[in-house]
């Protein structure tokens, strides 16, 4: 018996069977997305409140021109009610026909997540509630977050910067990004351009590949004085990461003044 599928709405990868719009994995990313946006949504709340601050104490200044403060954070309120609308228009494609509060709405939509993975719309929700998530993050994230290069995303080519312990982004573009993937794929497209190696290993590889002789000595001296500015220690037993391309331009104009 022929039974139709459909690519998954929200990666477009894996083929679903109907009723199903999101795939198995896609469904993984719904479950995690609403677990993290209803702990982010709390302590957004908390932060409208100004129960929770993200600064030191005793850091802030005082109200310039002797002005109370405001007893509520009215940014936060408004995000709050933009994601709980949010969450109640995926929570209405999935075909419920009562609504609620942010508050008791998640936890519902966490035990019937099988009806939002069969909604109509379940990718486009999905993907607004990954970037609605990611909106709230920094005003609740106490971790200070260092976001780094760690690839180019493969339909539009911006840069994609992710911090330790992201596992999922959006792109500007639209295009999910599956973190640990594009490491992994960026670690294998740097191999192909780098080399790990002790001094002593350099010197061998410059020999026998280029014919260039270069003492280990020399390596290790142009790594103490910042010759080669792309070369990174590995680990402390003494192994580094190698630019081929600026290693070799090193080696020849070493070799030329010899």
């Amino acid at each position: 018996m022929f039974i139709p599928t459909d690519p998954c709405q929200y990666c477009g990868d894996q083929q679903v069977e109907a009723p199903w719009t999101l795939c198995q994995n896609c469904r993984r990313t719904y479950a995690k997305t609403l677990h993290n946006l209803r702990r982010n949504m709390q302590l957004l709340q908390r932060v409208a409140r100004h129960e929770y601050k993200l600064g030191e104490p005793g850091s802030g200044g005082k109200p310039q021109g002797g002005e109370a403060p405001s007893p509520v954070n009215m940014h936060a309120i408004d995000l709050l009610d933009e994601a709980e609308s949010l969450l109640q228009d995926a929570w209405c494609d999935a075909g419920a026909v009562w609504s609620d509060r942010w508050q008791l709405l998640i936890p519902r939509m966490q035990t019937r997540l099988a009806w939002l993975c069969k909604a109509t719309n379940a990718g486009r929700f999905l993907r607004q509630l990954i970037k609605m998530n990611r909106r709230i993050e920094p005003y609740v994230d106490r971790k200070p977050r260092t976001r780094r290069i760690i690839g180019v995303c493969p339909e539009c080519k911006r840069e994609i910067l992710a911090a330790k312990g992201e596992s999922l982004l959006l792109c500007k573009c639209g295009n999910p990004i599956n973190v640990a993937e594009l490491r992994e794929r960026t670690a294998e497209a740097v191999n192909r351009y780098h080399k790990t190696l002790t001094p002593t290993g350099c010197s061998e590889w410059l020999r026998d590949d280029y014919g260039l002789d270069v003492p280990a000595m020399t390596v290790k001296n142009w790594l103490r004085r910042g010759k080669l500015p792309s070369a990174k220690p590995i680990a402390d037993d003494g192994y580094y990461e190698f630019d081929i391309r600026e290693t070799v331009a090193m080696a020849m104009s070493v070799s030329k003044r010899q």
